[in-house]
């Protein structure tokens, strides 16, 4: 077999324009040749097209040829390009390197003897620039923000108002505790009437906002019959004679405990019925 023939089809190149090179090859017609691959073997030009014509043979040899279209981006003044065709033997191939070609770049820079006028001057005065504000990241991190806030809201909305509701519940039942123990650890016969009027004011306020009943406005009598406890019937009828006839027993403080507790019942309630 002879040594496969790759020419240049054009003598010079330039930067970034496709160009040629012929690959020929002459081998007997019962041996099978391989081309050489356009991803390795043509660095460092790069293959955009390869035209491939059919093989010819005479007298029990055969002529194969392909037309490689290429590019280049170096800026070598010259390059050789010399490629490999295999041979199959078997379960091996021969490889044998084309013979070498040499293409030259041609410059499209012209020259010129005009002076250089690019040059900055030596005095230039620098003027500083006034810094605008990007409206157009502002827009789009308010949209994201808004777009974030959104799914928090849609996947965990609910939940977030239980938990503020149940936080703004739990602030005023301490709250009602904290005054409520205030008025009552300290009553005495000397102080009995104003502070249990204090005490009960404050107790019906407390009911009112939790189940948006107008206990302010009701009797005991009234407010016993919608709670439809005995216990708070009879500490009442004790509330009663305290405040209005200055009467403090032994009593008094168990019926104060019993106003209490239908308070903190009534908060669990309210808290069940949030969650």
């Amino acid at each position: 077999m002879a040594q496969p023939v790759g020419q240049f089809i054009d003598d010079t190149i330039e930067v970034g324009r496709p160009f040629r090179f012929a690959l020929t090859v002459r081998h007997r017609s019962s041996q099978d040749v391989f081309y050489p691959d356009t991803a390795r073997h043509f660095a460092p030009f790069l293959v955009q097209g390869v035209a491939v014509f059919p093989t010819r043979t005479i007298d029990q040899t055969s002529i194969d040829s392909a037309v490689y279209t290429l590019v280049s981006f170096e800026v070598s003044r010259a390059r050789v390009l010399q490629v490999p065709v295999y041979l199959a033997n078997g379960a091996d191939c021969t490889a044998l390197l084309s013979s070498p070609d040499t293409v030259f770049l041609q410059s499209t820079v012209l020259a010129t003897t005009r002076p250089d006028t690019l040059q900055l001057a030596a005095d230039a005065v620098l003027t500083p620039l006034p810094q605008e504000f990007n409206y157009a990241y502002l827009t789009v991190a308010v949209a994201a923000m808004g777009v974030v806030a959104a799914a928090i809201y849609i996947l965990f909305g609910s939940l977030l108002r239980q938990r503020w509701e149940r936080y703004l519940l739990a602030r005023y039942h301490a709250r009602f505790l904290a005054g409520y123990n205030q008025l009552t650890r300290n009553l005495g016969p000397e102080s009995t009437g104003d502070t249990t009027n204090q005490a009960i004011v404050n107790w019906k306020k407390y009911l009112e906002r939790l189940e948006k009943k107008p206990y302010t406005s009701l009797t005991s009598s009234e407010i016993a019959d919608r709670i439809g406890d005995d216990r708070l019937t009879d500490a009442l009828r004790e509330t009663d004679r305290m405040i209005y006839g200055g009467s403090f027993t032994d009593q008094s403080p168990l019926a104060l405990r019993v106003l209490l507790d239908v308070a903190v019942a009534a908060y669990q309630r309210r808290r069940a019925a949030i969650s």
